[in-house]
């Protein structure tokens, strides 16, 4: 955490330096659409199908998801291509998997949901080839926000609530820029190592660890493979 913490304290100060610099021209604001694709453990299938799905399987079978993100970047020509500094904030939404979601359902229970919200700063290289083509890569890091809503909300499956989790993420891309105002890219975001801490009934006096006394935790790695178009002014 106080890596982390470090960290977006650094990008804040050196974000607020560019845009105090900046040159309304040269700064960019971007907003982006994606499709993701879960990787890593949060890809991992559990079977059979059985709920709720308790610290152990949490975190995994998820399905393919949908995302929007910011940008504020300030670009810089260095002759060979433009570098451009970021600072960049995803919202990232994925369900389980149809037959968990079924499962759920006949059960009159509360199905989970998985939310990631990576906060991110890292640096873009383009470089134009044709007024139409421009490609370019990236990679950033920074502290990832990890929710999960709670599941079961019935007698045979008691409220189980998942506390929120940070971990250290970074996201690495390339793709092309069509033209001044529009993108297209590939990403990987490595989300980090999150520690599932869940509480089943109601939640308790916190223990000297932060968390309540009846709550069990397990580490989740998380990662998703992305296809973003961005839009950029």
């Amino acid at each position: 955490m106080k890596v982390i913490s470090k960290l977006f304290a650094l990008s804040a100060f050196v974000l607020a330096g560019f845009c105090a610099q900046a040159q309304f021209s040269h700064l960019e604001q971007s907003i982006f659409m994606n499709v993701n694709m879960p990787m890593a453990e949060f890809n991992n299938r559990v079977s059979p199908v059985s709920i709720p799905l308790y610290k152990d399987n949490m975190g995994k079978e998820a399905t393919v998801g949908f995302g929007l993100g910011y940008r504020i970047s300030y670009r810089f020509d260095v002759g060979f291509g433009e570098v451009s500094p970021y600072f960049h904030a995803d919202f990232q939404w994925n369900q389980l998997r149809g037959e968990y979601r079924d499962a759920f359902t006949q059960a009159s229970s509360s199905i989970p949901n998985y939310f990631n919200v990576p906060i991110y700063i890292g640096v873009n290289y383009r470089y134009q080839v044709t007024e139409v083509f421009t490609p370019f890569g990236e990679i950033g890091f920074g502290p990832d926000f990890f929710f999960v809503t709670k599941e079961g909300n019935t007698s045979a499956y008691p409220s189980i609530r998942y506390k929120m989790s940070t971990a250290l993420a970074w996201q690495l891309g390339a793709g092309c820029f069509f033209g001044p105002r529009v993108s297209a890219s590939l990403h990987y975001s490595g989300y980090g190592k999150h520690v599932m801490a869940y509480t089943k009934g109601t939640i308790e006096k916190l223990n000297d660890a932060g968390l309540p006394n009846n709550t069990s935790v397990v580490q989740r790695n998380i990662g998703v493979l992305s296809l973003r178009v961005g839009f950029h002014f």
